[in-house]
């Protein structure tokens, strides 16, 4: 092979290896940005989700600022934690009544 070609190849590898690293680094670099537009795009998911729920439901959303209107806001803070509660005992209990059907 002609001594010029060998050389034009050996260069050749010599940057497609920079490449290589220069793509590395610069993944490096981007992954807080890329974290961030990630969070970014999981909000904006549950915002449409959101929006999409309180258009099928719009009797829960007036029921919900009237609510807010003729209550004190700290009756509604108040309801609202127990009715927290009351959902997070509920999936406890149906977690719970699953594990004994499975036993038996």
């Amino acid at each position: 092979m002609d001594q010029r070609l060998v050389e034009l190849y050996i260069e050749r590898g010599r940057l497609r290896e920079r490449i290589g690293a220069e793509r590395g680094q610069l993944v490096d670099a981007l992954e807080p940005l890329c974290n961030a537009l990630h969070t970014v795009d999981r909000v904006r998911v549950l915002m449409d989700q959101a929006k999409l729920w309180l258009m099928a439901n719009p009797g829960v959303v007036a029921a919900v600022a009237v609510a807010i209107v003729v209550w004190r806001p700290r009756r509604i803070l108040r309801t609202v934690l127990w009715g927290f509660s009351v959902w997070r005992s509920w999936g406890r209990w149906r977690e719970w009544v699953r594990i004994g059907m499975r036993a038996l």
